[in-house]
């Protein structure tokens, strides 16, 4: 099975003021968003990846990355799988504010440990914690292996929070973890254990 995940594009433009949004900020997609969405189809394209079914988080931006993906693979609408295991993490005291507004507050280190070293913040009210997001992602892979064919090739679309967690349970780096908005990850299994053909790269090279 090839699992690729995907970040949604960007959901600030230029001249926007850039906050933390998480499960409680929905945003569109910008103009910008959109296109590494349409290039994260045209990568697809090109690797000969086409996905057999798309799972999504709930959010504005990332069903909008799923549905530009879908339109240009002929994937109908309808295999979309909106999940909530793929919510984005609720950021708490942090949501919609910019990096300076809370790095005034609680100083530089807890942000750069989340940033830098994926290590999960307390006292500031995220949720669901790192354990409920790795809960999640482990009920959703149960969920792909019952729903799809041991070579299919699924797409997997949600944020930057919740696949820096999923890169730290395959266990690469925190110097790795990050995802951009429009990279990707490429994930070769057989539906149980996955080893990381690629993580955040641009569309361009996905390959077979």
């Amino acid at each position: 099975m090839h699992l690729i995940l995907v970040r949604h594009g960007n959901t600030f433009g230029p001249g926007d003021k850039v906050v933390w949004v998480g499960a409680r900020s929905d945003l569109d997609l910008v103009e910008k968003g959109r296109e590494q969405a349409a290039a994260v189809a045209a990568g697809l394209k090109a690797a000969g990846l086409r996905p057999s079914s798309i799972y999504a988080g709930p959010l504005k931006r990332t069903r909008q990355t799923a549905e530009i993906i879908s339109a240009d693979q002929g994937v109908d609408a309808d295999r979309i799988v909106i999940s909530d295991d793929l919510r984005e993490i609720d950021y708490g005291s942090w949501e919609a504010r910019s990096n300076d507004e809370i790095r005034a507050e609680v100083g530089d280190q807890v942000i750069d440990d989340w940033q830098k070293r994926s290590v999960w913040p307390d006292g500031f009210g995220w949720q669901p914690g790192e354990a409920g997001v790795i809960n999640g992602w482990k009920s959703l892979l149960v969920r792909i292996r019952k729903e799809n064919e041991d070579d299919a090739v699924v797409l997997v679309v949600s944020s930057n929070g919740i696949f820096r967690l999923v890169a730290k349970s395959l266990g690469l780096s925190p110097e790795e973890a990050k995802m951009n908005t429009g990279a990707v990850a490429h994930l070769v299994g057989d539906g149980v254990c996955f080893s990381v053909k690629a993580w955040n790269v641009a569309p361009a090279d996905l390959s077979l």
